[in-house]
């Protein structure tokens, strides 16, 4: 069968980045023949995707929803108007299936489907083996299209669901094809590559949907494999990349059996990551710059203890503090911060004290030390949709589409005072 993967374009807004999820169905695609199309690196975003379709004539044309909105709030942008751009030219030139996946899917699988009428099939959550599977039956060799788990499809005028499907593990998932797409415009930004080392994640912060989309467990993936990936990366010339885990050193004696994977391979690329600064040591950062990363990432999202608790962090003020006293104290690395400006539990004393972090942070490291202040979404599938509604925030029903922002009512006025300070450094 011949199937056309397109990442859903952006409208122009941010930097690319590459689409790692259509590596992954790409590789799971075996003895169908497959093209990708990404508009958001296209000179001519969508008369380039029909210009494709034209050319290629698939069978099937999935399209890869990653992302509803950005994550600028003071600047928010709504990505659903060029997605459906994208389905609307798909549509215009294709007359066939019509699939659509990704996280930004499966975290409004329903209310997509209901919006979005020319969308025939969604994947609901992990796609590898959901879309081989259903790309088999569409074919006619592999069963009822009905019979395939974690589906929506329209049937006499409804929309219905078969049922969420096991998670797989790394051993029964190819290799994702990073050759599907030109590396190069994505390698000019800093993160623009990702690789994955495991999925799932343990924490439970009360806004994150990683645990709904990944599961709580983790699912490793071998060292080896990973830095036999990272090879396949560095022989295609990217020089720099990023590491996808929600959290890369947890659990730490599987990142440290990566790095050194990745040491005794002899690989050459930078890299980032996101870490958890609990448990965090010398020693592994020290095996972490010896295996190429020059950025460490916090997301640490508050910085008093009450505000931590209450956001669900597995972290404390004082594991803060010596995170960025190992990283500081090392020279060797730039650090990144993600705070919320007006999380719940949040007080004056707290922001206070964030504030003078951030300050003494760059007055200590200067240029290497990098900081993002933001607000809190309200997604589905997290602790925090469930305490927004019982706020009355959002009503029981609400689909979420529409961004919702979540800030402490009592304490508005911190939110405002770091709108003021951002703006006043330009930001």
């Amino acid at each position: 069968m011949k199937v056309l993967l397109v990442q859903s374009w952006l409208g122009g807004d941010g930097p690319p980045v590459y689409p790692v999820g259509l590596a992954c169905l790409a590789a799971s695609l075996a003895g169908h023949e497959v093209t990708c199309f990404d508009p958001n690196v296209a000179a001519d975003p969508l008369g380039g995707l029909a210009a494709r379709i034209r050319e290629f004539r698939p069978e099937a044309v999935g399209v890869s929803l990653r992302n509803i909105d950005s994550t600028n709030t003071r600047r928010s942008v709504s990505y659903l108007p060029p997605f459906a751009a994208v389905l609307d030219t798909a549509r215009r030139e294709f007359s066939g299936p019509l699939i659509v996946g990704g996280a930004g899917f499966s975290m409004f699988a329903g209310p997509l489907m209901d919006r979005y009428p020319a969308i025939d099939y969604g994947v609901y959550l992990e796609g590898e083996a959901t879309f081989a599977a259903l790309v088999a039956a569409l074919a006619g060799s592999g069963g009822d299209v009905a019979a395939v788990p974690s589906v929506y499809r329209r049937e006499g005028g409804r929309v219905l669901f078969s049922g969420p499907a096991a998670k797989a593990d790394f051993t029964d998932l190819p290799v994702p094809d990073f050759a599907v797409l030109p590396l190069a415009p994505y390698a000019a930004v800093p993160w623009g590559v990702g690789v994955e080392t495991k999925r799932g994640c343990a924490f439970a912060c009360l806004y994150c949907p990683y645990g709904f989309l990944n599961g709580r467990a983790y699912r490793r993936k071998a060292p080896g494999r990973v830095a036999a990936e990272l090879a396949g990366l560095q022989a295609l010339g990217l020089t720099r990349f990023t590491f996808l885990d929600s959290v890369f050193n947890a659990p730490a004696e599987h990142a440290a059996a990566v790095m050194r994977a990745m040491i005794d391979r002899g690989l050459t690329m930078a890299w980032s990551a996101w870490f958890t600064e609990r448990g965090l040591t010398r020693e592994l950062l020290e095996l972490a710059r010896d295996a190429g990363c020059d950025t460490v990432i916090f997301s640490p999202d508050a910085y008093g203890d009450t505000a931590l608790r209450a956001l669900g962090k597995a972290v404390t003020r004082a594991e803060i503090d010596a995170g960025y006293a190992l990283v500081r104290d090392m020279g060797c690395f730039d650090v990144s911060y993600n705070f919320f400006k007006n999380p719940p539990g949040q007080s004056l004393a707290q922001a206070l004290a964030m504030l003078g972090f951030i300050l003494r942070a760059r007055r200590q490291m200067g240029r290497r030390a990098h900081f993002e202040l933001s607000t809190l979404r309200v997604e589905p599938h997290t602790a925090l949709a469930a305490l927004a509604a019982r706020e009355g925030r959002v009503a029981p029903d609400d689909d979420l589409l529409e961004p919702v922002r979540y800030g402490q009512k009592r304490t508005a006025y911190i939110e405002k005072f770091f709108d003021l300070f951002l703006k006043a450094r330009g930001k």
